[in-house]
């Protein structure tokens, strides 16, 4: 089960927080709407957002607040700082461009999957995801390539905290059935989805790794009516994994000085 709250939050702090993160489930907010939505009185709401206006971080337009884009500002300062992306964003296109399908850069962080970048083959017409979406790493490729790298104390931690709930009859919900498909991961250097997230979605993911540390993962997703056969047992694995060498090589070389 989740963990409780820590007894050290800090209100203030959370109150501010509560406010970003409900301008951004509703995309801009009236005063009225958040409101209704925040534990604050309107007033006090009211002060916040002038004081988070004032400082860059929510801008007013037509009578709504939203968050401003200082926080793209933030994100990519985060996503440059705390990721391999620069090093993965070139074998996403590699990928994307041979298959036509979706990519993306998965990371984990506080025990969820994020998706950090992707990029989009010609075949795509929608994705399911954006920069910045959070799952639980137990029902995606990429999550599953991750844990199966993971110290069993940090896999542990993450299960105790998120649980494994189920998403679609598929899911793997079970500790020791997840922990034996760990093995087969480690095995193959490739992690499989199926429909273990949405009923109707595949996926394939790989690990990269610099020595101890694992990154990331790099994954392909797509209607699972696309993901079939050769192409999606052999083929797909083949390119996430022979992208994921050529990286993990690159860490390996010296620096130019």
């Amino acid at each position: 089960m989740p963990r409780e709250r820590p007894a050290y939050r800090i209100k203030t702090a959370a109150n501010v927080f509560d406010i970003i993160r409900t301008l951004h489930q509703y995309e801009g907010a009236t005063l009225d709407e958040l409101d209704g939505e925040i534990d604050l009185a309107r007033s006090t709401l009211y002060d916040y957002l002038q004081t988070l206006i004032e400082m860059g971080y929510v801008v007013r337009d037509d009578g709504a607040f939203y968050l401003s884009l200082e926080f793209l500002n933030l994100g990519n300062r985060a996503k440059l700082d705390r990721t391999a992306w620069k090093e993965v964003k070139p074998a996403l296109k590699e990928i994307g461009d041979e298959t036509g399908e979706n990519i993306w850069f998965v990371v984990e962080e506080n025990g969820k999957a994020v998706y950090v970048d992707h990029y989009s083959g010609d075949r795509v017409l929608y994705t399911f995801n954006k920069s910045g979406t959070r799952e639980h790493l137990h029902c995606i490729a990429a999550g599953k390539a991750i844990l199966a790298h993971l110290p069993d104390e940090r896999v542990d931690e993450i299960i105790d905290r998120h649980g494994l709930p189920a998403f679609t009859d598929n899911t793997i919900t079970d500790r020791e059935e997840l922990r034996a498909e760990f093995e087969t991961i480690r095995e193959r250097g490739v992690a499989f989805s199926r429909g273990e997230r949405r009923a109707e979605i595949r996926g394939v993911a790989t690990p990269i790794i610099d020595g101890d540390s694992v990154l990331g993962a790099i994954t392909l997703g797509a209607p699972s009516k696309r993901l079939t056969g050769q192409f999606f047992t052999e083929e797909l694995p083949n390119l996430v994994t022979g992208a994921a060498n050529r990286i993990e090589f690159s860490f390996q070389q010296p620096t130019p000085q």
